[in-house]
């Protein structure tokens, strides 16, 4: 469908001073200080026109390239970038979950063909995606990987994603707990991941937009250095450009071990 060439990494990106809906996002994604590229991508798309809006909402999406596969670069930019291109071009229901889910699986698609096809330097690539669409008071998330959207209201953070690992079905189990899931030697074993095969159906969660809420993106690198507590904290003490840089810059100095990507999306209003 759409070949096997690269898509532009910034096609889909806006500037915050651009949008006058209720939605404030901010991100900030690094390579850590030992990884040598960084294999996180992610962008979003709130379109200007009211039209657009009100008929399919906005979406935002993160994803991360899986460690030891090649191309994993290409593989996060290309998910992300098809996603929305499928979503919002498409032909597909106008139903919006329908919708939402038939282009996230032609985007599982599109990556299979690409690491299995003619272009080696492609081949065996795999990465997560987790998206959030936002449609008036509405939400609605597809998501396969470790990569994972959060929702904060009300004081508490809940994970709304399922991680797709070893570990996080180990502490589904009960077998361990997050703690020790967060020092596993196997903790970055994935059970599913995009360019694994061609059909994918994604883990696919809906519910209610609240004023105030605050959704956030994070990649797993996020969590190698912070706990879950912490990241809360540290989102609502300062969830600006700013703060997110400074947050990043906290978790490289504990380490960086691995690529570390957020966005948040704040909802002013419903």
């Amino acid at each position: 469908m759409f070949g096997g060439d690269t898509l532009d990494r910034s096609m889909f990106h806006l500037k915050n001073n651009e949008i006058s809906e209720p939605i404030i996002v901010y991100s900030c994604t690094d390579k850590g200080r030992v990884r040598q590229y960084n294999d996180d991508y992610h962008g979003y798309f709130i379109a200007n026109d009211k039209e657009i809006i009100n008929k399919r909402g906005s979406i935002f999406a993160i994803a991360d390239g899986v460690g030891g596969c090649a191309a994993g670069n290409v593989a996060s930019a290309e998910a992300v970038n098809v996603l929305l291109q499928e979503y919002y071009f498409g032909s597909h229901s106008e139903k919006i979950p329908e919708r939402f889910k038939n282009a996230f699986q032609h985007t599982a698609i599109h990556l299979y063909d690409l690491s299995t096809g003619t272009n080696t330097a492609f081949h065996n690539m795999k990465c997560t995606l987790s998206a959030l669409l936002i449609k008036h008071d509405k939400f609605f998330i597809t998501h396969v990987g470790d990569s994972k959207i959060f929702l904060i209201r009300s004081n508490k953070m809940i994970q709304l994603t399922k991680d797709h690992s070893l570990v996080g079905k180990l502490v589904r189990l009960g077998f361990i707990t997050q703690e020790e899931a967060r020092v596993h030697p196997n903790k970055n074993i994935i059970l599913k991941a995009l360019g694994d095969r061609p059909i994918m159906p994604p883990d696919f969660y809906s519910g209610k937009v609240v004023p105030g809420d605050i959704f956030c993106l994070v990649t797993d690198g996020m969590l190698e250095h912070a706990t879950e507590d912490e990241l809360k904290e540290f989102i609502q003490n300062d969830n600006s450009q700013e703060g997110l840089k400074r947050t990043v810059g906290q978790l490289n100095d504990r380490g960086g071990f691995d690529n570390m990507t957020i966005m948040t999306v704040k909802v002013d209003e419903a």
